[in-house]
């Protein structure tokens, strides 16, 4: 039984480095990052400052009854990781930020985050349009409780409601300008998919290009780019789903994303989902678009 445990160990150690892209037989980590280390320990003392910029008084990290854990929520959130993204305006983070949450149901402060968002300049209407963009990959129940949780943050923002309509395909057309959006993604992909389908799973494949790309994809306010770039928080957020992620990174750069901007994205989300997920996100990257 050790030894079966002591592999299982081992292949567990192994696998993590191969997704961090480190080997035992590089020079010492300690070596390697040190400057990294660095940068990182100075910004940590502007966490605080940083969360009061956009949330005032309000800092969803904050844990009553738990001082300690606050500070490590506030430090690493706002220190560790705020000053590792380097593509990603803070309108943008914060408009990730609430699509990983909206995608993990965890709904508890996403008001606060709302209003962080407007104070780093997100507007209403693309603040809505993110958490529409995360209901074709996370189904309606989850959307309707961030709806909900955002209608509650507009009023106390005094946001004036109700918010222009945002759709532009109708019932005769959402399934062709759907089609053409998925396309436009994934190119011959789509007709492959067609084809190869067996006749009693198209309406699937219908759905996809008229739901998923016509009633979502098509909406206005957030471009190809930045709709894709939310699918990729949430696909990489709610687990079992490698194949989606994997997709959605060819998504990304078939759109014009970066790998650096998948890597931001990434980080964004990692104090919200964890290692594991971030490091199978990673690994989607990895297997699509290496480092160079």
């Amino acid at each position: 039984m050790r030894k079966i445990l002591v592999y299982t160990s081992a292949a567990i150690i192994s696998s993590l480095l191969i997704g961090c892209n480190l080997s035992f037989a590089e020079e010492n980590p300690a070596n390697i990052v040190a400057s990294d280390v660095a940068k990182i320990t100075a910004e940590r003392a502007n966490a605080d400052k940083t969360a009061k910029r956009l949330f005032g008084k309000e800092n969803p990290a904050n844990v009553v009854g738990e001082k300690e854990m606050s500070q490590l929520m506030t430090k690493f959130i706002y220190g560790d990781i705020y000053t590792e993204v380097k593509t990603i305006d803070p309108a943008m983070r914060e408009l990730l930020t609430i699509a990983v949450l909206t995608a993990s149901n965890t709904t508890d402060d996403l008001e606060i985050y709302i209003k962080g968002a407007l104070n780093a300049g997100a507007t209403p209407s693309a603040i809505r349009e993110t958490i529409y963009q995360c209901t074709p990959y996370i189904g309606f129940p989850r959307v309707k409780a961030a709806l909900n949780k955002m209608q509650g943050a507009f009023k106390q923002a005094k946001v004036k409601l109700p918010l222009d309509v945002n759709g532009t395909v109708n019932d005769k057309t959402r399934f062709n300008n759907g089609l053409a959006t998925q396309k436009e993604i994934f190119g011959a992909a789509i007709d492959n998919m067609y084809k190869n389908s067996s006749n009693d799973q198209q309406h699937i494949n219908i759905n996809l290009s008229a739901n998923c790309f016509g009633d979502y994809y098509t909406r206005q306010v957030l471009d190809l780019k930045e709709r894709e770039m939310i699918t990729f928080a949430c696909v990489s957020t709610i687990g079992g789903a490698d194949p989606q992620v994997k997709a959605h990174v060819n998504g990304n750069l078939l759109v014009g994303n970066t790998r650096q901007q998948l890597l931001d994205i990434i980080t964004i989300a990692l104090p919200y989902i964890g290692y594991p997920r971030t490091l199978n996100a990673l690994a989607a990257i990895n297997s699509v678009v290496p480092a160079k």
